[in-house]
């Protein structure tokens, strides 16, 4: 008991674990980070977390600017995927096309609720 109790804490930790951002003061580092958050399912980064992440490094405008178009463009494409698919194969949905499609989620859902991804 006295380790299940040590366990979930870590376990929650461990979700809220966020990629680091990109250390150089280049557009394109910056664009490429966001595409990959994205493509991983991630929620975006407001501006205001970004610039609370990068302490005690200054941001510029240009750098969260090209962030931004990145995670869009990477959520353009991780939104483009099979939601039921996703949910078959057991990946993590944490709901960044639900402004894009009303039905990813739900289609998501019935995929991880499916018997399919044990066959």
């Amino acid at each position: 008991m006295k380790a299940l109790v040590l366990t979930i804490p870590l376990l929650l930790l461990t979700g809220c674990v966020q990629t680091p951002l990109p250390q150089s003061d280049h557009a394109l580092d910056w664009h490429t980070f966001g595409v990959e958050s994205a493509l991983e399912g991630k929620m975006a980064l407001s501006e205001a977390r970004l610039f609370e992440l990068a302490e005690p490094r200054d941001l510029s405008a240009d750098l969260v600017a090209s962030y931004q178009a990145g995670y869009q463009e990477g959520k353009q494409q991780y939104c483009q995927q099979n939601a039921y698919m996703l949910g078959v194969i057991g990946k993590p949905y944490y709901g960044i096309c639900d402004d894009v499609d009303p039905f990813f989620k739900q289609d998501y859902l019935s995929g991880k609720m499916s018997t399919a991804g044990g066959l």
